[in-house]
């Protein structure tokens, strides 16, 4: 054998060598990922019923609307920032085979007024900078033994990251990355660092303290000065640079790496020091560092000379020998994570020429558990893997490919989709299956399907039974489901990761029709509409390209957007006219009880019934009633009623010869800033001064101590009785144009006849008290932006409908349908009671195909 077959056989030896520490490696990334995902979970939850519990105790209107619509911002924006933080934050957790050493950071100025949104009792706005330089600087000690550990275990298993990946800085930058793409807003992403650094900055001490702990128990040792922390969180600290660890200068003298193979990988092994030629060739001269190998060759606590670490989980890493996988993606393991880390964006470039790839499916955790365990439940069902049926399978089985060129034969549209049956029979698709390859055989079955597509078939019928029995799915939308039950077999019986991959095109599509028809209860409904289209395309298109399901996720995607875009205008709309109308019985409630008993002047009616009603209006709009301003607005208007009332005695004459100029200014200071017309404002002062004057002129009054004479009416002017003053205010507000259909500063007030004849009722309690009682009692995840099933009445069919807005000063629900168009209101006790008895309920927002995967998991488990 020549010395270069000898060379090449060492080095194929070295890449076939085992990683050791391969389960600490993947305990590691198990802590980290449990770490972050119950994190953001509860970073979202406690955000979100902060911003609920401080919209309940709003002081105005306006706040109010802004805290519902930065939760409901949140909310919508919740996947997409944890999807993306992990992937940020994964760039940087690649192994340092992939990434020899960290990208440098963009260096950004922080915006002016960047600070976190404080509650009252708290002293001080603190920037997202400033969280991770206080974080740093904490936990300073733990960081610097963390980097050193993991550089030190980077010796032996090169799957791991550099330490400097867990500063807090990457992570704090991670979330700020994350969030600037998104469309939040400045006040929302503030509230959301706030979270960030209570529930996920402020725990990383115990985090890094966890892996320090956790690397000490498998021997990762190297020398660490514990006098003085030399970590200070400044600037990377990269491998090799000035002022680099002292760790890496002390290490032993390797030999001549080994060349690198195809891809720009370095060979398998190669980064393990100490262990650079064959599994029992032992430690260079000069030995392990403290800590690293003892006597044996084996690092402390790691691997055996055998290869496997010791106690090593099954699959962590294979035996001498074997080749070992690729190292899992970090947020593989993490529920709904599962995507591949994506390129960073600033232009950074990694040592082997991109973002590490994809982790192999096997060591995956998906939506439904662990990827391997998933795909062995369905190997051990279905008995075999795709592989068995496209190698052929057996003279005594039609080929793959005629199963499913037969498969495309049965998939042509019906031409009515709407009359979809909603049943999955499995042995109808298998004889049909027979029959139509018969018919391209000369009309005889000579063979049978191979028995791994039969159980393939059986198990898409549990998944398409349990999305049947889906109460969140009407049965409109399950119609279009079921028409594309052929096309999910067939994408079954060509991807063998289809039923481990949750990002798999086929599973989002059947997920985005799920959630774009959460509303359609009609054939005829637009977004049905739209949405058949899209189905019956993919029917005519697809053959065993997934391509087709990709395109048909777009085109989904681009066709409702615009019915939805719309939807969203209609229900801003709504909203708002549900509050105007609110606003409107709210003025009309106190407007009552100041002239109940009362009479009113011709000569004021205009102001008292239409321009200071109209000026009551605007400012609840705008800042609701728990102010200053509101009261003020009320104490002025029943010192005007009570003035103008008649005069009974001399003294009466008296008392309004001393406050009337008061009163008459104070009115005055508060048109002047009304939005009429100033010919309208000025009109009424005078007609207000001018009441006065001829109240003044009354003559003829009795002393108080004097029997009283008949009381005169006011010389040439007309008074109306508490009678007549609802009518008043119907008939001169009656003529005037609608709020809508005004401008902002022309707005105006105006009342509903029937809601403006009605009596109050008497009032034992403050009513917003009550609200707020009301809505405190609603049951966890009711809030604007959640969809549900709504009662609407014993002999009407329920309704699925939005929560658009909760008014909290009467604890009255608003709901939308899916086009924005409000349908039903709700109070707040009778939906809660509703919710109780069955009535009513809220519609779950998952992913249909996940929730059905894990029905028929359990079925076969069973």
């Amino acid at each position: 054998m020549s010395d270069q077959d000898t060379d090449s056989q060492n080095n194929e030896q070295q890449y076939e060598q085992p990683r050791y520490y391969a389960e600490l490696v993947e305990q590691i990334l198990s802590e980290l990922e449990s770490f972050f995902a119950t994190g953001l979970e509860e970073m979202f939850k406690k955000a979100d019923d902060h911003l609920f519990d401080s919209a309940q105790h709003a002081t105005s209107t306006a706040e109010q609307n802004r805290l519902f619509e930065a939760m409901n911002a949140l909310r919508e924006s919740k996947q997409l920032i944890q999807h993306g933080f992990i992937d940020e934050l994964s760039f940087y957790l690649q192994p340092v085979s992939e990434l020899e050493k960290l990208p440098e950071k963009k260096k950004e100025k922080p915006k002016g007024g960047l600070g976190l949104v404080e509650q009252t009792e708290m002293d001080k706005m603190v920037a997202l900078t400033g969280i991770s330089s206080k974080a740093a600087s904490d936990n300073a000690e733990s960081i610097s033994q963390l980097i050193k550990r993991l550089k030190e275990l980077a010796q032996y298993n090169d799957h791991i990251f550099h330490g400097e990946a867990l500063e807090p800085k990457i992570i704090c930058d991670s979330l700020h990355d994350t969030a600037e793409k998104t469309q939040l807003e400045d006040d929302q992403r503030l509230v959301l660092y706030r979270y960030f650094d209570q529930v996920l900055v402020k725990k990383l001490g115990a985090l890094y303290e966890t892996l320090n702990d956790l690397m000490i128990a498998h021997g990762i040792l190297p020398e660490i000065d514990y006098s003085m922390p030399d970590y200070e969180g400044g600037d990377y600290v990269e491998e090799g640079s000035e002022g680099g660890e002292e760790g890496a200068a002390e290490m032993p003298p390797t030999t001549t790496s080994p060349p690198v193979p195809p891809g720009g990988r370095r060979a398998f092994g190669s980064g393990m020091r100490g262990y650079g030629g064959s599994p029992m060739s032992g430690a260079p001269a000069g030995g392990a560092p403290m800590g690293g190998a003892p006597m044996g060759g084996a690092p402390m606590g790691g691997a055996p000379m055998g290869g496997a670490p010791m106690g090593g989980a099954a699959g962590s890493a294979p035996m001498s020998g074997g080749v070992a996988a690729p190292r899992r993606a970090f947020g593989s393991g993490m529920q709904g994570f599962n995507s591949a880390p994506q390129a960073y964006s600033a232009g950074a470039e990694s040592s082997g020429g991109g973002p590490m790839a994809d982790a192999g499916a096997s060591q995956a955790q998906g939506p439904v558990g662990p990827a391997s365990q998933v795909r062995q439940s369905i190997e051990n069902f279905i008995g075999g893997s795709n592989a068995d049926v496209m190698s052929g399978g057996g003279e005594n089985y039609y080929s793959h490919q005629q199963v499913m060129t037969a498969l495309t034969v049965l998939q042509e549209p019906a031409e009515d989709l709407s009359q979809t049956p909603l049943v999955f029979d499995a042995n109808q698709i298998k004889k049909a299956v027979l029959s139509s390859i018969g018919e391209t055989e000369g009309g005889a079955v000579t063979k049978a399907v191979h028995h791994v597509s039969e159980k393939t078939i059986d198990f898409i019928k549990l998944i398409f039974d349990a999305i049947i029995e889906e109460e969140s799915i009407t049965d409109e939308i399950k119609t279009l489901l079921l028409s594309l039950q052929i096309p999910v077999i067939k994408a079954a019986m060509i991807d063998s990761d289809f039923f481990v991959d949750d990002q798999h095109p086929a599973r989002l599509l059947l997920d985005k029709i799920t959630e774009a028809g959460v509303g359609v209860s009609e054939h005829t409904d637009p977004v049905y509409i739209e949405i058949e289209k899209v189905v019956r395309k993919l029917l005519s298109d697809y053959h065993e390209d997934v391509i087709a399901f990709e395109i048909a996720l777009k085109e989904l995607n681009r066709l409702t957007e615009e019915i939805y875009r719309k939807a969203r205008e209609t229900e801003a709309k709504s909203r708002k006219a549900v509050k105007m109308a609110h606003a409107k019985t709210v003025v009309l409630q106190e407007i009552r009880k100041i002239t109940i008993g009362k009479e009113l002047p011709h000569g004021i009616r205009t102001l008292v019934l239409k321009v200071w009603p109209s000026m009551m209006f605007n400012h609840y709009m705008e800042n609701g009633k728990a102010n200053d301003e509101w009261v003020e607005l009320l104490m002025i208007l029943q010192k005007i009623i009570e003035s103008v009332q008649p005069l009974n005695t001399l003294q009466e004459l008296e008392g309004l010869g001393l406050t009337y100029n008061d009163i008459l200014t104070a009115a005055k200071g508060k048109l002047d800033l009304c939005r009429k017309n100033r010919n309208v404002i000025e009109s009424v002062v005078e007609e207000l001064s001018q009441t006065y004057e001829a109240l003044m002129a009354t003559t003829g009054l009795p002393d108080e101590n004097e029997p009283q004479a008949e009381i005169p009416s006011l010389e040439g002017e007309a008074s109306v009785g508490v009678s007549g003053v609802t009518e008043e205010v119907v008939s001169e507000i009656e003529s005037e144009e609608s709020i809508e259909e005004l401008s902002e500063e022309e707005r105006d007030f105006s009342l509903d006849r029937q809601e403006a004849m009605a009596e109050p009722e008497p009032e034992e309690r403050d009513p917003e008290e009550v609200a707020r009682e009301k809505i405190s009692r609603l049951p966890e995840g009711v809030a604007p932006g959640a969809w549900f099933i709504v009662y609407n009445g014993e002999d009407k069919p329920v309704r699925r409908l939005k929560l658009a807005v909760i008014l909290v000063q009467d604890a009255t629900m608003v709901f939308v349908d899916h086009l924005g168009n409000v349908v039903i209101e709700k109070d707040a006790e009778e939906f809660t009671d509703e919710i109780d008895k069955g009535l009513s309920g809220i519609i779950m927002q998952h992913s249909v195909f996940d929730h059905a995967l894990a029905n028929a998991l359990q079925s076969i488990e069973r």
